[in-house]
Protein backbone atom coordinates (compact mmCIF):
# COMPACT_ATOMS: atom_id res chain seq x y z
CA UNK A 1 0.00 0.00 0.00
CA UNK A 2 1.19 3.52 -1.10
CA UNK A 3 0.83 6.75 0.87
CA UNK A 4 0.43 9.71 -1.37
CA UNK A 5 1.21 13.19 0.37
CA UNK A 6 0.56 16.43 -0.59
CA UNK A 7 0.65 20.21 0.62
CA UNK A 8 -1.32 22.94 0.25
CA UNK A 9 -1.46 26.36 1.75
CA UNK A 10 -4.98 27.78 3.10
CA UNK A 11 -6.11 31.23 3.42
CA UNK A 12 -6.76 30.72 6.95
CA UNK A 13 -4.49 30.04 10.41
CA UNK A 14 -4.13 26.53 11.22
CA UNK A 15 -7.11 26.64 13.72
CA UNK A 16 -9.47 28.23 11.50
CA UNK A 17 -8.79 25.62 8.78
CA UNK A 18 -8.27 22.29 11.24
CA UNK A 19 -11.94 24.02 12.83
CA UNK A 20 -13.86 24.29 9.25
CA UNK A 21 -12.98 20.60 8.27
CA UNK A 22 -13.94 19.02 11.55
CA UNK A 23 -16.75 20.39 12.57
CA UNK A 24 -19.43 18.10 11.14
CA UNK A 25 -21.98 20.69 11.80
CA UNK A 26 -20.53 23.48 9.33
CA UNK A 27 -18.41 20.67 6.80
CA UNK A 28 -21.45 20.16 4.35
CA UNK A 29 -21.62 24.08 3.78
CA UNK A 30 -18.20 23.31 1.72
CA UNK A 31 -17.34 19.89 1.05
CA UNK A 32 -17.82 18.92 -2.62
CA UNK A 33 -17.08 15.00 -2.10
CA UNK A 34 -19.63 13.96 1.04
CA UNK A 35 -23.32 14.21 1.08
CA UNK A 36 -23.27 12.82 4.64
CA UNK A 37 -20.71 13.62 7.18
CA UNK A 38 -21.13 13.07 10.98
CA UNK A 39 -19.78 11.62 14.20
CA UNK A 40 -21.84 8.35 15.38
CA UNK A 41 -21.51 10.35 19.00
CA UNK A 42 -23.65 12.75 17.73
CA UNK A 43 -20.72 15.49 18.35
CA UNK A 44 -19.93 18.36 15.91
CA UNK A 45 -16.26 17.27 16.00
CA UNK A 46 -14.28 14.15 16.31
CA UNK A 47 -11.90 12.59 19.37
CA UNK A 48 -9.76 9.69 19.30
CA UNK A 49 -11.39 6.76 18.98
CA UNK A 50 -15.04 8.57 17.42
CA UNK A 51 -16.32 6.80 14.85
CA UNK A 52 -17.58 9.20 12.11
CA UNK A 53 -19.56 8.09 9.34
CA UNK A 54 -19.18 9.67 5.52
CA UNK A 55 -21.06 9.34 2.36
CA UNK A 56 -20.18 10.60 -1.31
CA UNK A 57 -22.00 12.98 -3.10
CA UNK A 58 -23.29 12.68 -6.64
CA UNK A 59 -23.04 9.00 -7.96
CA UNK A 60 -20.47 8.66 -5.09
CA UNK A 61 -23.16 8.41 -3.04
CA UNK A 62 -22.75 4.82 -3.88
CA UNK A 63 -19.53 5.02 -1.67
CA UNK A 64 -19.55 5.45 2.13
CA UNK A 65 -17.41 4.38 4.90
CA UNK A 66 -17.45 4.77 8.79
CA UNK A 67 -13.69 5.95 9.99
CA UNK A 68 -11.92 5.76 13.14
CA UNK A 69 -9.93 8.92 14.64
CA UNK A 70 -6.55 7.12 15.55
CA UNK A 71 -4.95 10.97 16.26
CA UNK A 72 -7.12 14.13 17.07
CA UNK A 73 -4.95 17.13 17.80
CA UNK A 74 -7.22 20.36 17.34
CA UNK A 75 -5.64 23.10 15.01
CA UNK A 76 -2.69 20.67 14.29
CA UNK A 77 -3.00 17.34 13.53
CA UNK A 78 -6.12 15.05 12.48
CA UNK A 79 -5.40 10.95 11.67
CA UNK A 80 -8.27 8.20 10.87
CA UNK A 81 -8.93 4.78 9.52
CA UNK A 82 -11.46 2.50 8.17
CA UNK A 83 -13.48 0.95 10.77
CA UNK A 84 -13.62 -1.91 8.12
CA UNK A 85 -13.59 -3.10 4.36
CA UNK A 86 -16.31 -1.45 3.16
CA UNK A 87 -18.14 -1.99 -0.65
CA UNK A 88 -15.22 -1.65 -2.51
CA UNK A 89 -13.06 -0.06 0.38
CA UNK A 90 -10.33 -2.57 1.34
CA UNK A 91 -8.57 -0.04 3.42
CA UNK A 92 -8.49 3.68 3.90
CA UNK A 93 -6.06 6.01 5.87
CA UNK A 94 -5.59 10.08 5.96
CA UNK A 95 -3.99 12.28 8.22
CA UNK A 96 -3.89 16.34 7.71
CA UNK A 97 -1.43 18.15 9.38
CA UNK A 98 -1.70 21.74 9.93
CA UNK A 99 0.52 24.80 10.74
CA UNK A 100 0.69 28.16 10.59
CA UNK A 101 3.04 30.46 7.94
CA UNK A 102 2.18 33.74 8.13
CA UNK A 103 -0.59 35.75 9.22
CA UNK A 104 -3.97 34.18 7.83
CA UNK A 105 -2.14 31.48 6.31
CA UNK A 106 -1.23 27.78 7.22
CA UNK A 107 -0.23 24.94 5.06
CA UNK A 108 -2.22 21.77 5.28
CA UNK A 109 -0.38 18.67 4.59
CA UNK A 110 -2.64 15.76 3.36
CA UNK A 111 -1.70 12.56 3.07
CA UNK A 112 -3.76 9.37 2.07
CA UNK A 113 -3.67 5.10 1.42
CA UNK A 114 -5.94 3.31 -0.35
CA UNK A 115 -6.44 0.38 -1.39
CA UNK A 116 -9.75 -1.48 -3.03
CA UNK A 117 -10.80 -5.28 -2.98
CA UNK A 118 -11.01 -7.73 -4.04
CA UNK A 119 -7.52 -8.33 -3.62
CA UNK A 120 -7.68 -8.83 -7.59
CA UNK A 121 -9.67 -5.53 -8.23
CA UNK A 122 -7.22 -3.75 -6.09
CA UNK A 123 -3.76 -4.94 -7.77
CA UNK A 124 -5.48 -3.48 -11.46
CA UNK A 125 -7.50 -0.85 -9.92
CA UNK A 126 -5.83 0.60 -7.13
CA UNK A 127 -3.02 3.12 -9.48
CA UNK A 128 -6.57 4.68 -10.81
CA UNK A 129 -8.49 4.70 -7.45
CA UNK A 130 -5.78 6.68 -5.64
CA UNK A 131 -5.26 9.13 -8.52
CA UNK A 132 -9.02 9.80 -8.36
CA UNK A 133 -9.00 10.06 -4.53
CA UNK A 134 -6.10 12.82 -4.63
CA UNK A 135 -8.10 14.37 -7.66
CA UNK A 136 -11.05 14.89 -5.42
CA UNK A 137 -9.28 16.01 -2.44
CA UNK A 138 -7.47 18.83 -4.37
CA UNK A 139 -11.08 19.86 -5.33
CA UNK A 140 -12.07 19.32 -2.15
CA UNK A 141 -9.49 21.42 -0.45
CA UNK A 142 -9.95 23.86 -3.01
CA UNK A 143 -13.61 24.26 -1.86
CA UNK A 144 -12.61 24.41 2.11
CA UNK A 145 -10.50 27.34 0.40
CA UNK A 146 -13.01 29.29 -1.15
CA UNK A 147 -14.73 28.76 2.08
CA UNK A 148 -12.18 29.99 4.43
CA UNK A 149 -11.45 33.06 2.14
CA UNK A 150 -14.95 34.07 2.18
CA UNK A 151 -15.07 34.08 6.44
Amino acid sequence: MSTHRFTLVMPASADATFEAFHNHRVRLQWDTLLSVAHMETGDSHPSIDAVSFNRGKGWKRLLAMRTRFVNYQPGKVAAAMLVAPTGLFESWAASMRHRDIEAGHSELIYSFSLTLRPRWLGVLLDPLANRLFAWEARRRFAALAVFLARK
